[in-house]
């Protein structure tokens, strides 16, 4: 019986360890992408933060703005295509559920797998975009973006929101959400400025370029926040095979010990048995 037992310790200790080598390999291959992506996403920042500010310079030189007369609401949601990231994916979908549930909302946009299955029943989804991209670029949010604006004048819908995850540090992702449309124009600064082409053509490229931005932003600090959730998740779970570790062995040993002492106390009470 004890012998039964000790093999089904062994067995479970040398799962619990295959298990351990491939999160502690599932986070080292995290860290090395987070190197790559981390230092760019400061760069998408600076871009669409520029961008934005060249369209509110435009922007107040017009009468009118875009998809100012339209109806209807698109919510793009942006999820990772993988999980093993702790709760990352479900926060960002609770939110876009309770934006769902609150709020109006014509049309939905997933991009991520984890989206695409959460939202696989939804009668309002309209484009779906997973396991499109590893490293999020330019030229993916340029193709999501060409989509959303065939969608909006499609539809005539008026407005536009993003629900993405955002980063803030290594140990905290924060679902967010940011309206594209309607525009809301911070204030720009009072000089005086000079338009070459047309504000009105130029205007038009600065908007589709800063879409673009948004996107790729969004994009950008979900892939950040999902790549430091899973080296945190998976880190979790390797401490934890290390204590299961610790703790079998622990029984193994204590197991094999009363083993042995069973079987001296069975030999030394046949030796008195014969004595006797």
């Amino acid at each position: 019986m004890s012998k039964g037992k000790l093999r089904q310790i062994k067995k479970r200790i040398d799962s619990t360890n295959s298990t351990m080598q491939i999160t502690r390999a599932m986070e080292m291959v995290a860290r090395a992408k987070i190197k790559k992506i981390e230092s760019y996403l400061q760069y998408v920042r600076l871009y669409e933060k520029g961008l934005r500010k060249t369209l509110a310079i435009a922007g107040r030189e017009l009468s009118e703005l875009p998809f100012e007369d339209g109806e209807g609401e698109v919510l793009v949601v942006v999820t990772s295509d993988m999980g093993l990231c702790g709760s990352f994916n479900s926060e960002i979908l609770r939110r876009a559920d309770r934006i769902l549930k609150e709020e109006k909302v014509d049309f939905i946009v997933a991009v991520g797998t984890k989206a695409e299955v959460h939202f696989r029943r939804n009668e309002r989804v309209r484009e779906v975009f997973s396991k499109f991209y590893d490293e999020p670029d330019i030229e993916a949010a340029g193709i999501i973006a060409d989509r959303i604006f065939d969608l909006m004048k499609r539809e005539k819908a008026s407005g536009l929101r993003i629900v993405f995850s955002r980063f803030k540090s290594s140990l905290a992702q924060l679902a967010d959400v940011v309206k594209v449309f309607p525009i809301e124009m911070d204030a720009a600064d009072s000089d005086m400025y000079d338009f070459e082409p047309g504000v009105e053509e130029l205007f038009d490229d600065v908007l589709t370029s800063w879409v673009i931005s948004a996107l790729l932003l969004a994009m950008q600090e979900t892939r950040v926040g999902e790549l430091y959730a899973r080296q945190n998740a998976m880190r979790n779970a390797t401490e934890n095979a290390e204590k299961m570790i610790e703790r079998l062995t622990l029984g193994k040993n204590k197991l094999r010990q009363a083993t042995i002492t069973q079987e001296i106390i069975e030999v030394v009470n046949g030796a008195e048995a014969l004595k006797g």
